[in-house]
């Protein structure tokens, strides 16, 4: 059996670099990550064990419309499960997260078009950065918003998935873009004729999927 669980943070760990025995239990103190040794490697080359499943969902109750056509803008998340841990929300909008870790970000957003014409809504990820520097590579999706049709606004759900290594405090915003300010972020309160739950606007939801 294992003796009892050795504690430093995570930059005492790499300034150690120890050899673990096989078995031993090596925790950081300030990520709660955990590696188990082996009896040859030194710590830099162990493996993290499970994670310790941080987590946030993060949504908005209002519709929100832009000024001007292709013109990026932040995407507002201004309601905040109060169970989530070790992932929050700063300025109305950047997801930011508390501890290092491989993380899963999923949202799903409710778009509406009030014109005739089908339009153009673009949806990516910026990184720790208010310009387009910050724009994450290879994330950006485009949603063609159906048209306004039979007296009822023309309606599309866009969902996407990202898988991310983020290190702590690292915060990640949605941007979005329009080709026509008639193409929004719609979100509806509960209705009772016909009943049917608010509409957010936007979901959003982050789970660490692994230690890193």
């Amino acid at each position: 059996m294992s003796g009892p669980i050795k504690v430093n943070t995570r930059s005492q760990w790499t300034a150690l670099n120890p050899v673990l025995t096989a078995g031993e239990l090596g925790l950081e103190s300030d990520t709660q990550n955990l590696k188990i040794g082996d009896g040859r490697s030194p710590w830099a080359k162990l493996p993290y064990h499970g994670c310790p499943g941080y987590w946030g969902s993060f949504w908005d109750s209002t519709s929100q419309i832009a000024a001007a056509i292709n013109t990026a803008y932040p995407i507002k998340l201004r309601q905040v499960d109060t169970a989530s841990r070790g992932v929050r929300i700063i300025s109305d909008g950047r997801i930011t997260v508390d501890y290092p870790g491989i993380y899963s970000i999923t949202f799903s957003i409710q778009f509406s078009n009030s014109d005739a014409q089908i339009h153009d809504i673009n949806v990516w990820l910026r990184k720790n950065n208010d310009g387009s520097l910050g724009d994450v590579p290879a994330s950006d999706s485009r949603f063609s918003i159906i048209s306004r049709h039979g007296g009822v606004d023309g309606n599309v759900i866009g969902t996407v998935n990202f898988v991310l290594s983020l290190a702590a405090n690292d915060y990640i915003e949605l941007m979005w873009m329009t080709s026509n300010v008639a193409a929004y972020i719609h979100a509806e309160v509960a209705e009772t004729s016909p009943a049917h739950p608010s509409i957010p606007g936007i979901i959003c939801t982050v789970v660490q999927v692994a230690s890193a």
